[in-house]
């Protein structure tokens, strides 16, 4: 099930990425409400969470946002997001099913936590349908109507 969610994850993100750089980088620089102001802004952060998650799974913990000194393109933070995607999918059908493995970390400020490898993996993955989400709705808010469904199902449809 973690290597099906991890493919559905790099499937949606390479869905939503089409769906941002069609709409271009006014539309991804637009004030909107939603969790962080703008399109781009709410990318990063689903980049910086795979980031985060995927390195605390190798043992090493970050103190700041990856993104926090990104200056590169749109095209390339997409680029950025499929391969943090496809890394969670290499992690997972290299873990030898050892998913209740317990991963010791900190938070970006210093708070030390344990979980197994699985509750993070589950979880980061669903953080990112959460933001994708939003990345719709905020796509269709900016007047950007040429978007479709990121949902699981989709995926499955076109998977089986």
């Amino acid at each position: 099930m973690l290597l099906n969610i991890c493919k559905y994850n790099i499937w949606a993100n390479q869905k939503i990425t089409e769906y941002i750089l069609a709409a271009g980088n006014e539309i991804a620089d637009l004030e909107l409400q939603s969790s962080f102001p703008t399109i781009r802004k709410t990318l990063y952060h689903i980049w910086d969470a795979q980031a985060i998650w995927y390195s605390r799974l190798k043992g090493v913990s970050f103190n700041s946002w990856p993104s926090k000194d990104f200056t590169g393109t749109l095209d390339e933070a997409c680029a950025g997001l499929l391969l943090s995607s496809r890394e969670f999918i290499s992690l997972v059908e290299n873990c030898n099913g050892d998913f209740s493995r317990v991963v010791t970390y900190q938070t970006l400020d210093g708070k030390e936590f344990k979980n197994t490898v699985e509750e993070v993996v589950t979880h980061c993955m669903n953080h990112g349908t959460y933001h994708r989400g939003q990345l719709i709705t905020m796509l269709r808010q900016a007047g950007f109507k040429q978007v479709g469904s990121t949902d699981y199902i989709r995926f499955a449809r076109e998977n089986h």
